[in-house]
């Protein structure tokens, strides 16, 4: 009897461990930014951006659409369009606005497959020097602003 009541206490002894083992592979961090090539594949569908009702569909070539709300989206009815390009840990989105082209500068803050947050930045033209921004918290790069896009369904 007492040699199988050892024989119990080694078994549960053996199964705590591969559960404590399995406990602690499967917490690893899922969030952490892929490097740019998963990057660039992640950022390519539809997505909604928070704060704003726009919808955007970012294409695989870098060209890319955005919608002014979700019935626009639905009705296929094309708000603006915009071309990207990613490159050294930079994202960067031209907007064609009604003939006006407006540039947007952002790091991935955080990235999964269906949330990305964008750290924004300015960006110095001849008329503006983001260092003179008084904004609160933005740092040397100019950061103003995070950007939220959900994978849209």
């Amino acid at each position: 009897m007492k040699h199988k009541l050892l024989h119990l206490q080694s078994l549960v002894s053996v199964a705590l461990c591969v559960i404590m083992s399995m406990v602690f592979v499967g917490c690893g961090d899922d969030d952490d930014e892929p490097n740019g090539t998963d990057l660039a594949e992640i950022v390519v569908g539809t997505w909604a951006q928070d704060g704003d009702n726009d919808i955007l569909t970012v294409n695989a070539n870098g060209s890319g659409v955005g919608y002014d709300n979700p019935t626009a989206y639905q009705n296929n009815q094309v708000g603006y369009s915009f071309n990207w390009s990613y490159g050294e840990g930079w994202v960067n989105i031209t907007f064609d606005i009604d003939g006006e082209l407006q540039l947007e500068r952002m790091r991935a803050k955080s990235v999964s497959q269906n949330i990305i947050v964008w750290q924004r930045y300015a960006i110095p033209t001849e008329d503006y020097d983001p260092s003179e921004d008084e904004w609160d918290g933005h740092d040397s790069f100019g950061y103003y602003d995070l950007w939220t896009w959900e994978r849209y369904k």
